[in-house]
């Protein structure tokens, strides 16, 4: 059978369709029938500036995807034809003896030095089709979902469990607490919900554009969720809102911008946890961004802490699973409206209006 594949020939280039032949699965390999794929900054960021970790053009892009199994190989009983499943975008180097992606591996795949992305070093989903190597499937993320799962749901599986690894990663630092989101993204928009559903005691999302904000205050604001605008006053009205308590308990960096980065940290109090979620990086890199910490007067006598998410491992992707699954995130269909659905004939036009400063979460549908 022929797969239909979007190649993207360089960076602001051109994206061409291509008919390739798709082999049967062998022993271990799952053969995917993609349905849905939803589009992340990072691949705003490619198409128009390329990565320094895509080695090859042209290039597949797209990893936020949910699929229908099509057919499995010989010893595969974990997954049938017809199984709806989501697929994380990090994935282990496929050497069963890794101590952080094998057999018996801790799981982080991130801190593998070898380790992979989909979309980057491993083609991404803008394909009709794709067979899964064995490694993949007998280690990395992907996840089974309940009969009649709605795919568009699915295909947000990866960015919710990015999202879901900085929010959990230290205990207690959610439920009764002051949440601070820098950014009114999806990611941001995500972090919003997953607060809601894990009881937090106010929500305070910051963002300097007002069409976006206010869209997120409207679909998915509450009694204890607050908007601030992002102006030379924010540190300020972060503090009046943060009242009774002094300071937030998690402040998460949403926007990947350096003034993110600086502001984060003025907003910083005792026991607050700030986590790096969004990286700052283009064509040439990863800039440099300083900034000097106190070890004793901050983080050992105001216990702060510094975190960072980046990536999602199996169990961020298990907690995306689980919150989606049980329907913890009644809103989420408001991530996407009518002008933020495309067709695979239209991968350009997708990932333009996820690029556009009102956008949340883009969808491509595949069927």
């Amino acid at each position: 059978m022929n797969a239909q594949v979007q190649y993207l020939d360089q960076p602001g280039g051109t994206f061409t369709a291509s008919s390739q032949e798709i082999a049967t699965p062998g022993p271990g390999e799952v053969r995917l029938r993609t349905v849905t794929t939803s589009v992340c900054q990072s691949d705003v960021v490619i198409y128009k500036q390329g990565l320094p970790r895509i080695k090859k053009w042209p290039a597949v892009l797209l990893h936020e995807a949910a699929c229908v199994v099509d057919e499995v190989g010989h010893g595969v009983t974990q997954f049938e034809p017809g199984n709806l499943v989501g697929l994380g975008c990090d994935i282990p180097c496929g050497n069963a003896d890794c101590i952080y992606c094998g057999e018996n591996g801790t799981g982080d795949w991130t801190s593998c030095p070898n380790t992979w992305a989909t979309g980057h070093e491993y083609d991404g989903f803008a394909r009709s089709h794709a067979v899964l190597p064995d490694w993949f499937v007998k280690y990395g993320p992907i996840v089974k979902f309940p009969k009649g799962f709605d795919p568009s749901h699915a295909c947000q599986l990866e960015p919710l469990a990015c999202c879901l690894e900085g929010m959990t990663r230290v205990n207690h630092c959610i439920e009764n607490r002051i949440v601070v989101l820098i950014g009114a993204g999806s990611q941001s928009t995500y972090a919003l919900q997953c607060a809601q559903a894990m009881n937090a005691r106010k929500i305070i999302v910051i963002n300097r554009g007002q069409e976006r904000l206010e869209r997120v205050l409207r679909d998915f604001g509450g009694d204890n969720v607050v908007g601030i605008r992002w102006d030379e006053n924010v540190v300020e009205n972060v503090t009046k809102e943060c009242q009774p308590f002094n300071e937030p308990h998690f402040v998460m960096v949403n926007a990947p911008v350096a003034a993110a980065y600086e502001l984060a940290p003025k907003l910083m109090g005792y026991g607050t946890v700030m986590d790096a979620h969004a990286g700052v990086k283009g064509a040439s890199g990863k800039p440099r961004l300083a900034h000097e910490v106190d070890l004793n007067n901050d983080i050992h006598y105001r216990l702060q802490c510094y975190q960072a998410t980046h990536g999602s491992s199996m169990r961020g992707i298990r907690l995306a699973h689980q919150f989606l699954s049980e329907g913890r995130l009644p809103k989420i269909d408001l991530m996407t409206n009518d002008t933020e659905r495309f067709g695979s004939d239209d991968i350009l036009g997708a990932i333009t209006r996820a690029a556009d400063s009102d956008s949340l979460k883009v969808i491509v549908h595949w069927d």
